[in-house]
């Protein structure tokens, strides 16, 4: 009666943390794929779309997102970085562009996709909109995203 219960209470024990643990409905592949790649991560989140898998972690005290397809390829990183970090060009243009203020800095971000390209989007804060700018890597700045508040 004892290895009964004691079954029983493992078993309840394991569903229960099944259910809470948002890493339980990432895929097998996803997991090995992310391990291989970023072994040293600390403190991962995983959140689960239909159209993604996103890892939230901290590598090296830096900030970082991997992004997976649903067949479990990786298909971009991407970092916080500061605003100087940026090309020079695109610095010198989003400050002729969009001057603070109005504008205000909320993010900026590098995004790497597994072939090796690197681009950079910049959130900026106005009164009345959200603007989001994709820089290339040579500092073509481009609206990628407006946002009436």
């Amino acid at each position: 009666m004892k290895k009964i219960l004691f079954l029983a209470l493992i078993t309840v024990s394991i569903t229960a943390t099944a259910a809470i643990d948002p890493a339980s409905n990432v895929s097998f592949t996803v997991l090995n794929h992310f391990t291989a790649k970023f072994l040293k991560a600390e403190h991962v989140d995983w959140k689960v779309t239909n159209q993604f898998v996103k890892a939230s972690f901290t590598l090296n005290g830096k900030e970082m997102n991997a992004f997976y397809d649903n067949y479990g390829e990786l298909t971009a990183v991407t970092t916080k970085i500061q605003f100087d970090k940026l090309p020079q060009r695109a610095i010198m243009a989003i400050g002729l562009k969009y001057p603070y203020p109005p504008y205000q800095l909320v993010d900026c971000i590098e995004m790497q996709v597994p072939n090796g390209e690197t681009n950079y989007y910049v959130s900026l804060l106005t009164d009345k909109e959200n603007i989001v700018l994709e820089i290339s890597p040579n500092g073509n700045v481009s609206e990628f995203k407006r946002l009436s508040l």
